[in-house]
C-alpha cells in the first residue's frame, strides 16, 4: 500500500534538515518519555521524521533501537495527519523503562496534539480570500 510507506522521502536525512527543525521550531509537544519537535514546510508536502536518540539519554543499543524502531512505525501509521511537517522526536530519560504499548500510546497522543496544533495554525495564518474586484457596468456618455 502506497499509504503506509516510509521510504527516504519520509526521513530528514542530513543535518541540514536537523538544523532546519531546530532553528524554526513552530511547535514543540511534551509526553512524560520524549519532546517532539516539529516546523511547517509546504501544505502538499509529506511529512518527514528525524530522531535524536543519544546514548546520554539511553545507554543500551537495543533500547536506542526499539525506542527509534516503535517511532518509525507509529509515525509511518500517522504522516497522513502530519502532512505538511517536518518532526523531530527527542527520548527524555528514562524512556528504557516504558513499555511499548505506552510508547505507542504516548506517539499517537504527541500526534493528534501536533496535528491539531497544525491546524490552528493554518487556520490562523491563511490568507483570508480575496474579494473579486466588482466591475461597474455604468454607461460611458459620448458627447
Amino acid at each position: 500500500m502506497a499509504l503506509y510507506t516510509f521510504g527516504a522521502d519520509q526521513r530528514l536525512l542530513c543535518a541540514k534538515d536537523y538544523e532546519g527543525v531546530f532553528n524554526a521550531t513552530l511547535f514543540k509537544v511534551h509526553q512524560p518519555s520524549f519532546l517532539i519537535l516539529a516546523t511547517a514546510k509546504s501544505r502538499d508536502a509529506s511529512a518527514r521524521i528525524g530522531l535524536v536518540v543519544a546514548k546520554k539519554k539511553v545507554r543500551r543499543a537495543h533500547e536506542r533501537n526499539r525506542v527509534k524502531r516503535i517511532s518509525r512505525e507509529s509515525f509511518r501509521l500517522h504522516q497522513r495527519d502530519l502532512a505538511g511537517l517536518d518532526i523531530v522526536v527527542l527520548p527524555k530519560v528514562g524512556i528504557e523503562h516504558i513499555s511499548n504499548a505506552d510508547l505507542h500510546q504516548q506517539l499517537q497522543l504527541a500526534w493528534q496534539k501536533l496535528s491539531k496544533q497544525f491546524a490552528k495554525h493554518r487556520r490562523q495564518n491563511s490568507p483570508l480570500p480575496a474579494s473579486t474586484p466588482s466591475v461597474s457596468t455604468s454607461s460611458v456618455s459620448n458627447q
